[in-house]
Formats: C-alpha cells, structure tokens, sequence
C-alpha cells in the first residue's frame, strides 16, 4: 500500500453520451433509468429464450431489480443494447465505479452486476453465435475520452459469452483468467423413479427414514410451484421462513437487509409475469416450515433460495422439500436439470455434477499503461483502492 496515496483522487467520470460509430447495420442504445430499461423487457425475454444454460441472473427482471435496489452512489449503472434492425443480439449490464487519475487517462472500473450472496456469474447476454457483439460493446466504452476502462466479470462459466469471446482467440485486449471455484448441478432424468435410482442407498434410506418422521406431524403438505397465491404473498411467506433459523440469528437472512428484500421481491413479481418464478414451500402443523425461491429459465431450474425453521430442523425439512422438487421436476418433463447457484458440501449426497466457474478481468492492450495495470491488478492494488473509496 506503500504506492498509494493518502487520499485518493476520485471524479465520477462517465458523461452522458460520447462519439462512437457501430458497425453498419447496428445500433447500439445506452440506458441508465428504469423506464427506459423496461421498453427492452420483452426483447429482452425473447432473447434470454434463446440462450439455454445460462443463469437467470442475466434475464430483464433480475437485472431491473438489481439495479432498483442494490446500485447506490458513488456506483452508478448502465445497460448496453445491441440491436440489427428489430432484432435484439446482445445485452451488456454494467455498474460503473469511480475513476482514479493515472496521468493523463482515468481508469474506470466497469463491473458486471455482482453480489457475492445474491447474485452471482452475471455475464453479457448474446445470441449463441454472436459473441463477438462483446466487442461492439467494448469498443463503444473505450471511446469513453480520456478514460482507460477495464472490466471485472465475476463467477462465469465455461461457456458464457464472455468466456467464449474473450479466452479462445487473440484480442486486443488483455484478459487476466482466474479459476473461481464451482457451482453443483443435478442432471435431471425423465422420471422420479429414475432419479431415486441414481442416489446412493444410505441417501435413499435417510430420506425414507425422515419421511415417516413427517408423517407424525399434522397436516403435512407439499406446495410445488405455487401459482394460487400473489408473488407478493409468496415472498412475504418465503422472507419469513428463510428467517426463522441462523440467518435470522445472524442477521444474515433477506429480511434483516431492506435492500435485499426489496430486490428478492421485485425480482418475483417480475419473474411471475414472465412464467419463470417458482415458489415451492412444506407446510406442518399449520406452519411453513420449509421454502425455496427458485426460477425457470428455460429447461432449467434455479433453486436460488432455501429457508427452514429451525423449530423442526430434526425432520430435515430443507432436505425433504428438495426432494420433492426434485421429483416433481423430474415427472414434469419440463426440466432437464437443476442448478443449486452454488457449492456446498451439504449438496454433494444428490449426485451432483461440479461445473467450474472463473474470473475475468478485460482493459484495453495499450503497450506500457496495459503492462503497469496488469501488474497492479494481479497485486491485488487496483481492488484495495476501490475498498478505500467505499469505506469513505
């Protein structure tokens, strides 16, 4: 930290337009407020349709909701469109940091709209085939005056675009690629019979075990894929039960954040609308006693939340739910597999697939500024003058 000074200079640097000439046939469209970003929704939607595999991360209603309630000063955020005549061919969001005066160019972080609880391998979204509108996108930023842009992408897969774009041929850029860990999926069978198969027996037998166990409570019931009640009842029921157990106790759960709470139930309502949203929840003894928060995007199921209360964690409700989704999913015909957003060990006993994820950074390849930056990046520099403007 020895090369960093006492106070940082800081400008928030991005103007409102600048000059930049798309290649012929395209137009590019830069939106910064909500009622803007919501004339692409359905555009949007048809695109995401078209896009197996990806996480629902990258659709219109998380994304609006995001930038409704986790974007706040000094970030601010942009979403980039890409359009050949009517037809929508990539999408770009983004959040814009502060820039910090490095002689006479302002690097300026861009980032994908990343939380490291909440929402996770956000990626540019393409049609399949044309990746390379990634770099229509890159090269509209760099026109930015006198601004030296860089971007992190976080947690994308193997075959993201910008995975895809960025790392199987040269660029002119530099991309520093980091392994990040994984994310587990279920491959999900035809039947539930099938799926039950797959499993080991000791699983099988616990999950027997713990079914009669339920049966000695009163009422049990298993809502799948609720469609009966509001979004906003939903999530109110799901706040509650993802509450009731160490994440409340720790003040970890949605509920104890407004911000987080805003953002889940923004995304639902959303989420409805466009048949994606999945409410599964396991009542007992009048209570609910288990809840996920789980979104179609397609032929996959993204079990993005689970809660349970803690009261009746000896029947293993948590579990119990799972299974039946599983199941449920499996008979369905509608899925063919199941993303847990995430790896825990706790996760291992459903047979589960490990998929790696990896970090990106991207900035301009410009001989000597390009080398000085890399270095700075790869010290772990740039990330610690970022945390110094945030804890101002």
């Amino acid at each position: 930290m020895g090369l960093l000074p006492g106070r940082i200079p800081a400008l928030n640097i991005l103007p409102d337009s600048w000059k930049f000439h798309p290649p012929a046939g395209m137009r590019i469209v830069d939106v910064r407020n909500l009622e803007d970003l919501a004339e692409h929704g359905e555009a949007w939607a048809e695109l995401f349709s078209h896009s197996a595999g990806l996480t629902p991360m990258l659709s219109y209603p998380w994304m609006s909701a995001y930038f409704k309630n986790k974007v706040a000063y000094p970030e601010s955020w942009l979403c980039l469109f890409a359009y050949e005549g009517k037809q929508l061919v990539g999408v770009f969001p983004l959040i814009a940091g502060y820039a910090y005066r490095f002689i006479k160019y302002s690097p300026l972080l861009f980032k994908l709209p990343y939380d490291i609880l909440h929402t996770k391998s956000v990626d540019a979204l393409t049609l399949p085939g044309r990746e390379d509108v990634l770099g229509v996108f890159f090269d509209y930023l760099c026109h930015i005056p006198s601004v030296y842009p860089f971007f992190s992408f976080k947690y994308v897969s193997a075959h993201s675009a910008s995975m895809i774009y960025f790392t199987q041929q040269k660029r002119k850029m530099c991309v520093i690629k980091k392994p990040a860990g994984f994310q587990n999926t279920l491959s999900l069978p035809d039947s539930a019979e099938k799926y039950r198969t797959e499993l080991s027996s000791k699983f099988r037998q616990y999950l027997k075990r713990n079914t009669r166990k339920l049966d000695e409570l009163n009422s049990v019931n298993f809502i799948i894929s609720d469609n009966n009640s509001l979004p906003r009842e939903n999530i109110a029921r799901f706040l509650e039960v993802e509450h009731k157990n160490w994440k409340g106790q720790q003040s970890s759960s949605l509920k104890a954040d407004q911000t987080n709470a805003g953002l889940f139930a923004d995304a639902a309502e959303k989420f409805a609308a466009y048949d994606m949203m999945h409410f599964n929840f396991l009542e007992a003894d009048g209570k609910t006693i288990a809840g996920q928060y789980a979104i179609r995007a397609n032929r996959s199921l993204y079990v993005h939340k689970i809660g349970y209360d803690e009261d009746y964690v000896t029947f293993s409700p948590g579990n119990m739910l799972f299974n039946k989704v599983i199941e449920h999913a499996c008979d369905s015909g509608k899925f063919d597999e199941l993303n847990f957003m995430s790896d825990s060990q706790w996760q291992s006993k459903w047979n589960v697939e490990k998929k790696p994820l990896y970090n990106l950074l991207v900035f301009p390849d410009k001989n000597a500024i390009s080398s000085l930056l890399a270095l700075f990046m790869r010290s772990g520099v740039v990330q610690k003058l970022h945390g110094r403007l945030q804890g101002r």
